[in-house]
């Protein structure tokens, strides 16, 4: 059983009229791919994937409760989708509420923190530019919209900032493909690992090394 650093990786199920979410597919494909390259009993790190979390308040709010008191994680990533954008992006802070669009329950939330938004210390900048520079398409972002997925960010950055991102996909298509995101995902946890200090193996630091180095 691992005994390493725990990161903490979360998509979201479906909801209106997206049946079959792009972060549901990114994260299991994400997970796919670690396994491939982590086969042995005892990874270094244990890449804990969610991949399928409802799209309701009070389902987050016992998700984020079990992650951050049961899973005690060293990273958390939340994936979620945005239909609308033609590019992934690196959410830099979360909103405030309140969340007035109903969940798959039919709900809406009015919690609303009079602090304002919450931002992610994590340093995104480099990561970034990194990324793209692998080829990636990809942003910062200061708007992560005014339902589930800013809710699910809000909630983790309260419990700690410096170790919480998320992460929006775009639908899948024929350029952001699950290998796509799934590979976008990966290297995005590696570089992140080690800016935070968390050890990763040499195969993972050999792939990371190739991919961020093509010409």
């Amino acid at each position: 059983m691992p005994f390493g650093p725990k990161v903490v990786v979360t998509g979201f199920g479906p909801f209106g009229g997206v049946l079959l979410n792009s972060s549901t597919i990114a994260v299991q494909t994400l997970r796919n791919r670690w396994r491939s390259m982590e086969p042995g009993l005892s990874p270094t790190i244990d890449l804990i994937v969610l991949p399928n979390i409802e799209v309701s308040y009070r389902n987050v709010d016992v998700v984020v409760s079990e992650i951050w008191n049961i899973i005690k994680p060293d990273l958390v990533i939340h994936v979620g989708v945005d239909a609308t954008s033609s590019t992934i992006k690196l959410e830099t802070q979360s909103g405030s509420g309140p969340y007035v669009l109903e969940d798959v329950c039919g709900l809406t939330c009015d919690f609303e923190d009079l602090r304002g938004h919450i931002c992610t210390t994590l340093s995104l900048s480099e990561p970034c530019a990194l990324l793209q520079s692998a080829g990636y398409s990809c942003c910062l972002s200061t708007n992560p919209g005014r339902f589930l997925c800013s809710y699910i960010y809000h909630r983790s950055l309260e419990r700690d900032p410096n170790r919480t991102l998320f992460v929006h996909v775009p639908t899948i298509s024929e350029i952001f493909t699950p290998d796509y995101l799934g590979d976008f995902l990966l290297l995005l946890i590696i570089s992140l690992c080690k800016q935070c200090g968390l050890q990763i193996t040499q195969s993972l630091e050999d792939y990371f090394r190739k991919q961020t180095t093509r010409t």
